[in-house]
């Protein structure tokens, strides 16, 4: 719980040495600087620093002595400041970005992600999104398992498609997949044949379409994950259908 409420009051505007100092006094109710010291560890060249600091920002009080104690009255007032504050500028933020966007050019139908981070979320949010379908065509599993904890909280009826090579990958998954049909296998040794004509620096790992409406492409392009997101509802339905017709009878 400490471990927590430190990073809470990190995200409110203190340092961690602010933090362990506040809980710690809070802890006492009244304090020297040096039981404060040892009971947060705060460095004891650190902590008359960092308890005028608590002090200049109004969130203890000392009273001078010899020594002199320090004493922090009210915490839920001062958090409660705090945490309006933070909901202020971030509804003022809000509204500044929103604006922004009315005023910004029409998203691209094309854009490319290259972070690991990027493209989790991306998948998570169309995951989330989805309204009818998601067919995900899977040639490297641990790329799947980024986006499975999504497809398992999925609670609506969505059609999910799973089509994979190894379908021995998704035992204990509860998922239903299939392995490719014949004529995907068969297409994809026709292309790798014709390699020299394609960009051979690009892996395929996965591929998503969303409601025949979005296409997210992930794979790997001169050696760093990138994930390429298409948003031309004709040329993904397009993809769709192609799959349909590849699919076995």
């Amino acid at each position: 719980m400490v471990e927590n409420t430190i990073k809470t009051l990190k995200i409110l505007g203190f340092t961690e040495y602010e933090a362990k100092a506040y809980i710690s006094l809070i802890g006492y109710g009244m304090a020297t600087a040096r039981e404060i010291h040892e009971n947060s560890g705060v460095p004891q060249g650190r902590i008359y620093a960092v308890l005028k600091s608590l002090s200049d920002k109004k969130f203890i009080e000392i009273q001078n002595g010899n020594p002199s104690y320090y004493y922090a009255d009210n915490p839920g007032a001062v958090l409660g400041k705090l945490k309006s504050q933070i909901n202020e500028s971030i509804d003022k933020s809000t509204e500044y970005l929103s604006n922004l966007h009315l005023n910004s050019k029409p998203p691209s139908m094309v854009w490319t992600i290259h972070s690991e981070w990027g493209i989790k979320n991306r998948a998570k949010t169309l995951i989330q999104n989805a309204e009818n379908e998601i067919l995900i065509i899977v040639n490297d599993y641990s790329y799947f398992k980024w986006m499975l904890p999504e497809l398992k909280k999925l609670k609506r009826k969505i059609n999910l498609e799973i089509y994979a090579r190894n379908k021995s990958d998704f035992i204990g998954t509860n998922l239903k997949v299939s392995e490719y049909p014949k004529k995907m296998i068969e297409f994809e040794e026709k292309i790798s044949s014709q390699k020299y004509k394609f960009d051979k620096k690009v892996v395929a790992k996965i591929t998503m379409i969303i409601d025949n409406q979005t296409g997210f492409f992930i794979g790997i392009r001169d050696g760093e994950v990138t994930g390429v997101v298409l948003q031309v509802p004709e040329f993904v339905c397009t993809i769709r259908e192609f799959m349909r017709i590849l699919e076995d009878k």
